[in-house]
C-alpha cells in the first residue's frame, strides 16, 4: 500500500491516495471525514471557507452528530404510544373517527326531532330482533352491524366515548398503522353486537355506540403496554387483574344503568373486550393489511 501523497495545504488536512480518492479533514482535530471516488480533485481555501464541496462527496457525521442522533431515537422509542395526545396530534384515523362521532351526534341529537332522531337509531342501530325472526328481516339488518357504531345516546355516552377513542386509539393506531387499527376497530364493534345478540337475541331496543370497539382497543392497549413491561411483568396473574376488573365494571354499568336510567348493553362491551385479545394476533399478523 503507497504512502497518501501529501499536498501544499497539508496544513489545512487535504490528502491524496493514489489519485483516485481524496480524504478531506475540515482540521486537524476534527472527526468529520469526507470521502469522495473518481479523479483526486482539490479544494481551496475558498471551498473550505464557504463549505461548497463536491456533489459526488460523502459526508460522515461526527461524533457529536452520531451522539445526537442515538438521543433522538432513544427518545422516539422510548416515547409511550399510550398518551393523552393532544387533539392536533392525533393520528389520522383516530381524529377521523372522533371528528365522525362528534358530527353524527350534533346532527342526531341538536338537528334532527325526537321522532326522526328515533328513526335513525331503529334504523341504522343493532337490533338483535331481526336476526331472531321476531322482527321481519330488511334493509336496516344489513347496515345496522355497521353504523351503530357511530349512533350515541347523549352528551355524556359522546363525551366518555370521545376521551376514550382519544386515549386508546392513538396509542393503538401509532402501534398498528390506519389499516390495521380501522379493521381491528370494527371488527371489535361486529363482535360485540354478536355477544348482545348471543345474551339477548329477541330484543327489539337499538344498540349503538362505539363501546364494543373501544374495550377492543383497551384489549389491544393492556397487551401493548405488558410488552413494553409497563404492566404485567413482574406480578404472578400477568395482565388478568385488568381483565376482571373491566369485565365487573363492564357488568356493573349494566346493572345500575347509564345515566338518565339508559340501558348499557354490558355484553358488548364484554365481546368487544375479548374479541380484541382473540384478534390483535392475526390482524397484526395480516399481509393484506400491509
Amino acid at each position: 500500500m503507497k504512502k497518501p501523497t501529501r499536498f501544499a495545504g497539508a496544513q489545512r488536512g487535504i490528502f491524496v491516495w493514489n489519485n483516485q480518492h481524496i480524504v478531506h479533514i475540515r482540521s486537524f482535530y476534527s472527526s468529520v471525514p469526507t470521502f469522495t471516488k473518481g479523479p483526486a480533485v482539490m479544494t481551496t481555501p475558498d471551498d473550505e471557507k464557504t463549505d461548497r464541496l463536491p456533489d459526488n462527496v460523502i459526508h460522515l457525521p461526527t461524533q457529536a452528530e452520531r451522539q445526537r442522533q442515538k438521543k433522538r431515537e432513544s427518545r422516539e422509542s422510548s416515547e409511550p404510544l399510550f398518551n393523552a395526545t393532544p387533539l392536533i396530534k392525533l393520528p389520522p384515523l383516530t381524529k377521523f373517527m372522533l371528528l365522525a362521532f362528534i358530527i353524527v351526534h350534533i346532527v342526531t341529537d341538536v338537528i334532527l326531532s325526537h321522532t326522526a332522531q328515533f328513526w335513525v337509531f331503529a334504523h341504522f342501530g343493532f337490533v338483535p330482533a331481526y336476526y331472531s325472526g321476531q322482527i321481519s328481516f330488511g334493509w336496516p339488518a344489513l347496515v345496522g352491524p355497521l353504523t351503530f357504531t357511530f349512533l350515541h345516546g347523549g352528551w355524556t355516552h359522546i363525551i366518555l366515548n370521545a376521551l376514550m377513542m382519544m386515549a386508546f386509539g392513538a396509542g393503538v393506531e401509532k402501534w398498528m398503522g390506519s389499516k390495521r387499527f380501522f379493521t381491528f376497530f370494527m371488527l371489535c364493534n361486529l363482535f360485540a353486537a354478536l355477544a348482545q345478540f348471543v345474551f339477548a337475541p329477541d330484543s327489539t331496543m337499538p344498540v349503538i355506540g362505539a363501546s364494543g370497539g373501544l374495550s377492543g382497543l383497551f384489549a389491544a392497549i393492556l397487551i401493548m403496554m405488558q410488552m413494553q413491561g409497563a404492566i404485567g411483568q413482574g406480578g404472578r396473574y400477568g395482565i388478568l387483574p385488568f381483565i376482571v376488573l373491566w369485565v365487573f365494571i363492564s357488568v356493573l354499568f349494566g346493572l345500575m344503568g347509564g345515566p338518565g336510567g339508559s340501558n348499557v348493553a354490558w355484553a358488548a362491551h364484554i365481546g368487544g373486550f375479548l374479541a380484541g385479545f382473540v384478534l390483535l394476533k392475526p390482524i397484526m399478523r395480516s399481509r393484506l393489511l400491509d
